[in-house]
């Protein structure tokens, strides 16, 4: 089998050639591509295809497209650059290739040469201090210009002239027919036919023994091969069985259908650290790939909390000579999946990602499109198949163009957009590693990308002092955060306070008419709250609910919501809050790991499906019950043989208190207890933090299903504050929930960074969110 030669340097190459040897890898394919017979039509190459489809999916979008952009300073001959663009155009085909379909089936068309004109743009009129900064405006929305697969060439070239002798020439190829490597061919061969030109010799190019589309058509004979077969049962052999969805914490909902709204965070690691990760790299006989996609893998697995963890990585597909000097997309996606079980050493974590990557080096030629098509992975919109996070190791030459008695700078490209949750570019500058953080801003914040970058860095710095360290024993608290964070050495306080009901009854005695819960319908003081809550938790020990049993409530955000959960916490069950918008199947699955002893279903919550109820009907659960509002309940007389004073019921701190799901890393669903000691640890401290009062009024917005809901309930029960319920019809509406907050008077708000900024937006302010929200503090 053919060995990775295109994602390494020249040192690494010869040491992987080693490592290859080792494994018993062959070292180069024995059979040539032949060159096509006739000029017809052809088929597009499986890394086209999914191109080809993806722009029909979504046609005008600039992802795919790879822009470069350089700065010449000195005398350019327009001529020359004329000529060697279109000697280029002239060798490869790929770039006077247009794309078509025939009875849904893609073909791509090779277009007769045509002679083209360089586009110059003259800036020389615009005020000399604005010129390059008009120019980077024109730079950027050139590379945002999208392609005509079916009608444009795939490639633009433009030249901005700021002065005489200042020139910016930005060159766009769509992705369909170029990747990192092109670049590099393309400035190798522009640079020769310019001095060429100037010279009045005939350029010295490399013969190109065959075009793109010759690759194409071999490309889809070979995979039919019983080497290709091999190929491929490798890789259905390591993504076999159920694979995970990594489960990263994200700042922003995810939106149900992926977006590639892209952001990005640079930094330059210092020569010394850079230097330290070559020694690591050296004396475990490894590349530098492996050592630093072994450190990101570490750092997911921190993030997530997984230890099975995949990540995509990209390699360039021309392990063949005949492909070297082509200008194409031979471009391929590894899926990287690496065991992190087992609590070990980065060391032994290093040796298992060495082990990964030549696998996947030695099977290559298997296009990650016909991987999808042979594992068929559900299908999720929201996310990219089989992996969510990209590693990219950039080993191709990003010099600067070298014309005759010109200099030049490469500048930087605008982020078009991330095609992944995210993706790390590792590179080397001299004697510096770089690392460059593509991310999709709809999931992430800045500040939490920044932070990860950091984290990489600091991890990159321990692991390279003691590789032998278990990888769970790093620290991620980076020299910035520990500015900020309290300090882990200092003791906490062991005082157990009581459970959070105890703190509703003494309120309820201190401040018996004090407005505890609010929502459209009712109102509950802190002694109404107490009394019925009570009542309720007398209930429920008569039905046979005992301290530690799951109690589930199907509920919206009310008022009523509060009143069952007290009653359960008096009680000494656990709760388990099911949010009636989630996917009936969901919540089934909940209850078939939660197996509750108890039901209760606020009646405003509407009735729940019957598919639902069915599941129910199948369990053991002893004790249901549909709670109405408070004056519904009140005219029923419901519970009103129950006695008002707290049942005899002891609840202690390492007593389970409730019980939220995550989807899990396989998108089943993972529970979590939370017990009773750490929630009465944390109201206090939020208390005194913030300086909370009775006179404060919380909003009810967080999610059901999650342990924030009990931070706005219970933290203002705890101080005796109010609890204001918003109407679950119009949540979704932030100016209806900028104007519900005003109305309430709400004073502390929880809430994601995207609704907080939706909600200040509705206001047009000129001090921003406190006119908009003057209660708010």
């Amino acid at each position: 089998m053919s060995k990775n030669k295109v994602d390494l340097s020249a040192d690494r190459l010869a040491l992987l050639e080693l490592l290859l040897a080792e494994e018993g890898v062959d070292a180069a394919p024995a059979d040539r591509i032949p060159r096509r017979q006739g000029s017809g039509p052809v088929s597009l190459s499986y890394a086209q295809q999914r191109l080809w489809f993806l722009d029909q999916l979504e046609p005008g979008n600039a992802t795919y497209n790879v822009p470069a952009a350089m700065r010449l300073k000195g005398w350019i001959n327009i001529p020359a650059l004329e000529y060697s663009l279109n000697t280029i155009l002239s060798r490869h085909e790929s770039l006077r290739t247009t794309y078509t379909a025939v009875d849904g089936h893609p073909l791509q068309i090779i277009n007769t040469q045509q002679t083209i004109a360089l586009p110059v743009l003259d800036l020389e009129h615009f005020p000399s201090d604005q010129r390059f900064r008009d120019a980077c405006h024109l730079q950027e929305e050139e590379a945002r210009w999208p392609f005509s697969l079916k009608f444009d060439r795939p490639i633009r070239v433009h030249l901005l002239r700021l002065g005489p002798e200042d020139h910016i020439l930005t060159v766009t190829m769509h992705h369909v027919a170029s990747d990192g490597w092109s670049f590099t061919v393309f400035g190798r061969e522009l640079a020769a036919c310019y001095e060429a030109y100037l010279s009045g010799d005939a350029p010295k190019l490399p013969e190109l023994p065959i075009q793109y589309a010759d690759y194409a058509l071999w490309q889809t004979e070979w995979l039919q091969g019983d080497e290709a077969q091999q190929q491929l049962e490798y890789w259905k052999e390591k993504l076999g069985g159920d694979l995970p969805v990594l489960e990263m914490p994200t700042d922003f909902p995810r939106p149900p259908v992926q977006s590639f709204h892209g952001a990005k965070r640079e930094v330059l690691l210092s020569a010394e650290l850079s230097t330290a990760v070559h020694k690591l790299c050296q004396r475990e006989g490894v590349t530098l790939f492996m050592t630093m996609l072994a450190a990101f893998k570490l750092l997911l697995h921190r993030y997530s909390g997984q230890d099975d963890i995949i990540v995509g990585s990209p390699i360039a597909g021309r392990n063949r000579a005949e492909v070297e000097n082509l200008i194409g997309l031979f471009l391929n996606t590894l899926v990287l999946r690496t065991d992190l079980s087992g609590k070990p050493a980065f060391r032994e974590l290093l040796q298992r990602v060495r082990e990964t990557s030549l696998g996947a080096f030695a099977n290559q030629d298997v296009p990650f499109e016909m991987l999808l098509d042979e594992l068929k992975p559900e299908r999720d919109l929201s996310r990219t198949p089989l992996f969510q996070v990209f590693f990219n190791m950039l080993n191709f030459s990003e010099g600067a163009l070298q014309l005759p008695g010109v200099t030049s700078e490469v500048l930087a490209n605008p982020t078009l957009g991330s095609k992944f949750d995210l993706t790390l570019y590792v590179s080397e500058i001299g004697p510096q590693i770089k690392l460059l953080l593509s991310y999709n801003a709809d999931l992430f914040q800045e500040a939490r990308m920044v932070e990860m970058v950091e984290q990489y860095e600091y991890l990159l710095t321990q692991i390279v002092a003691n590789p032998d360290e278990l990888i769970d024993n790093y620290s991620l608290v980076t020299a910035h955060a520990q500015s900020i964070l309290p300090d882990p050495t200092e003791p906490l306080s062991a005082e157990w306070f009581g459970p959070t009901s105890v703190a509703l009854t003494r309120n309820a005695q201190r401040i018996p008419q004090q407005i505890a819960v609010v929502d459209a319908q009712e109102t509950w003081t802190y002694q109404e709250l107490e009394q019925r809550s009570n009542q309720l938790a007398h209930f429920l020990c008569e039905q046979g609910v005992q301290p530690q049993d799951v109690v589930a409530i199907y509920s919206h955000r009310s008022a009523s919501l509060p009143w069952a959960l007290m009653g359960l916490m008096k009680a000494g069950a656990a709760f388990l809050v099911l949010d009636p918008t989630y996917p009936p199947a969901r919540l089934i699955d909940y209850l078939e790991l939660a197996k509750p002893r108890g039901w209760l279903q606020l009646e405003a919550a509407g009735e729940p499906p019957a598919v639902l109820l069915q599941a129910l009907d199948e369990m053991n659960c002893t004790c249901r019950m549909v709670l109405p509002g408070r004056s519904a309940a009140e005219q029923q007389g419901l519970l009103a043989d129950y006695s008002v004073e707290p049942p005899d019921i002891v609840v202690g701190p390492d007593d389970f208190a409730s019980l939220s799901f995550t989807s899990g890393s396989t998108g089943k669903p993972k529970g979590t207890m939370g017990r009773h000691g750490s929630l009465t640890h944390f109201y206090p401290w939020m208390a005194e933090t913030f300086a909370l009062t009775e006179d404060d009024r919380f909003s009810m917005l967080s999610g059901l299903a999650h342990d924030p809901l009990q931070r706005d309930i219970f933290t203002a029960l705890w101080v005796g504050a109010r609890v204001c319920a918003p109407d679950p019809m119009q949540i979704g509406s932030p100016g209806w929930l900028a104007d519900w907050m005003r109305e309430q008077g709400v004073t502390v708000a929880n809430l994601t960074p995207a609704m907080g900024q939706l909600i200040t937006d509705t206001a047009v302010t000129t001090d921003g969110i406190a006119q908009a929200m003057p209660s708010l503090r």
